[in-house]
Order: C-alpha cells, then structure tokens, then sequence
C-alpha cells in the first residue's frame, strides 16, 4: 500500500487500530517527531541504546520516531509506528493504570507487541521480541520473515 503523506498514513493505522482492537474512540491528534538515534537514545536511556521509537506519558499523543524509520514506504517501519499509536491510545485511556508501575509497562507493551505482530501478518511479516521488547533482526536479506 502507497501513501502520500504522513496524515494518510496515520489515518489507515487509526482505522486499523480501531478496526482491529478495543480501541474504537479516536479522541487525540497524534504529534510525530522525528528525531536522530542519538537524541532519542539520550532522551529515553539516558546513554547509547538502540531505541527507534518512544511514546511518553506525557504529553499523551507525542511519538518520537528515529528520523531513518521511512513508514510511509517501509512496512516494518509502519509497524512500528502502529505500536507507539497503540501506545498513546493507552495513554488517553489510562489502560493498565491500576496496576504497579513495572507491571503496567510490562502489560503496555505486551499488548502494543501482539497488535504490532497482528498488523505485521497482514504483509507476511512479523517482529521478534524477547524481554517484553521488539528486537531488530540485523539482516542484509530483502526478503526476511522478520522486521
């Protein structure tokens, strides 16, 4: 699927999601940054790590992406930001807030992972995760199962 701008794209993910989830009330406008791996690093880790994409608690509808993700082409990239919505969708919903604070993350991004797997087996691909966390398969192949 082709998209032209970066509002089309969000548009199809939020149909997605609501289609695809128990998510169905759009009450947000999503606010996408780009950012280099290093700032984000810093911002999140607070050191080197390979983080590619972070959604803050707040404010709620803020998703910082890596600025070498290219979702409107690459559908791995797209996951990925299917996953930081599911999570501001989560934020705005107060989903898993009763819980304690490491099990809450633990649940969000379990939930975030399951649904970024279920829209990557639309296209035939699908993502590893290990400790609660999506991994990046390094991989010079074009055509891999794995994002």
């Amino acid at each position: 699927m082709k998209f032209e701008n970066i509002n089309e794209l969000l548009a199809s993910l939020l149909l997605w999601i609501t289609t695809n989830t128990e998510y169905n009330n759009i009450n947000f406008k999503p606010n996408l940054e780009f950012i280099t791996q290093k700032e984000l690093s810093t911002l999140v880790c607070e050191r080197p790590c390979e983080i590619m994409a972070y959604t803050p608690p707040n404010p709620k509808n803020k998703i910082f992406l890596v600025d070498t993700l290219k979702p409107l082409t690459n559908v791995c990239d797209r996951g990925i930001l299917l996953h930081e919505l599911i999570h501001v969708f989560q934020n705005y919903s107060k989903k898993f807030n009763n819980f304690e604070e490491r099990t809450k993350k633990h649940m969000r991004e379990m939930e975030a992972l399951v649904n970024h797997n279920r829209f990557l087996s639309t296209y035939g691909k699908k993502i590893l995760y290990s400790n609660g966390f999506a991994g990046k398969l390094k991989s010079n192949t074009k055509d891999n199962l794995y994002c």
